[in-house]
């Protein structure tokens, strides 16, 4: 005879031993059929953390739990291999949409001729929220909130792939700041704070919404600019140079900051990141030396510099 929830849940909650580890695991649990998925038991703190009222899923199939039915599989597949599972992570829908992140165990309990299912939870998803905070501060400067070089080399890594399957190019711009020393120097470390931050919100305006700009280090900043032709680079990189000549407060008094500005193109000028940051790089130095203010862009293939001043204003 099959057993159905009615009958499963008078078998745990009349077994004294049973109704306690019910009421109190520290996991979720969930009884279910392997014929067909159906829930048969659900224990209180189950309940609590997906969010359900009165009999939960009972009677229902696990199915519309899982977040992603893909993991539902790999968890049954993982299974079927191994006859038991553990320290499988995973994502449950709650009721009201939000998601919980689980660590979950799954073996098999036959009980009166019936193959049914042991699938114990425990809720992680502080846990995740947690690395997910520990990622946002390794991949983003604490003081601009831009994104760090190395969430910038992921960037690139995904624009270089875009590039190889659609012929496309795109370019690296490096831009380093003019006069930062001499206001840290004179102002103090809290004027050159300020002076990043400033610089930060100045170079997103100037870029493309598709463009992203990353801060290295000191007063060193990066830009990737994909689906772009030579002459947008440039356009993009004269306004870098405008915007942060423009004046600005600091500690009470006015000051004038400024950025030269490297180009290079992918992959006339180099396939890594390596290549491309050196080649701009480069350009940006050689015109920095001589004139403040400039755009220089790396030519291929001798990576000759072709410089061009500050436009003016």
């Amino acid at each position: 005879m099959a057993i159905d929830t009615t009958s499963f849940e008078r078998l745990v909650l009349g077994d004294e031993r049973l109704r306690v580890f019910n009421d109190t695991v520290p996991a979720g649990i969930l009884v279910v059929r392997v014929e067909d998925g159906g829930v048969l038991f659900v224990n209180r703190f189950f309940k609590e953390v997906l969010g359900m009222e009165g009999a939960g899923v009972l009677g229902d199939t696990w199915r519309e739990l899982f977040v992603d039915p893909s993991d539902r599989e790999r968890l049954m597949l993982s299974f079927v291999a191994e006859g038991v599972v553990r320290n499988f992570e995973l994502r449950l829908r709650r009721p009201d949409g939000r998601h919980v992140w689980g660590l979950v165990s799954l073996a098999d309990i036959p009980i009166e001729g019936e193959d049914l299912l042991l699938f114990a939870f425990v809720d992680i998803s502080a846990l995740k929220e947690a690395e997910e905070e520990i990622r946002k501060l390794a991949n983003h400067d604490a003081l601009t909130g831009l994104p760090t070089l190395r969430l910038f080399k992921d960037l690139f890594i995904e624009a270089a792939s875009r590039a190889n399957r659609n012929g496309g190019q795109f370019a690296i711009l490096f831009v380093d700041l003019d006069g930062f020393k001499g206001v840290n120097d004179t102002l103090g470390h809290g004027a050159g704070d300020h002076v990043l931050q400033e610089m930060a919100r100045t170079f997103l305006q100037c870029v493309r919404g598709t463009d992203k700009v990353a801060r290295i280090g000191g007063d060193e900043f990066v830009v990737l600019c994909e689906k772009i032709t030579r002459p947008m680079a440039l356009k993009i990189a004269r306004r870098i140079v405008e915007g942060a000549g423009s004046p600005m407060t600091v500690a009470g008094r006015e000051v004038r900051i400024g950025a030269s500005v490297g180009i290079a193109l992918y992959p006339a000028n180099g396939t890594s990141l390596d290549a491309l940051m050196k080649a701009a790089d480069d350009a940006m130095y050689r015109v920095k030396h001589s004139t403040k203010g400039a755009v220089a862009i790396a030519d291929a293939p001798s990576r000759k510099i072709a410089a061009e001043g500050a436009p003016a204003g």
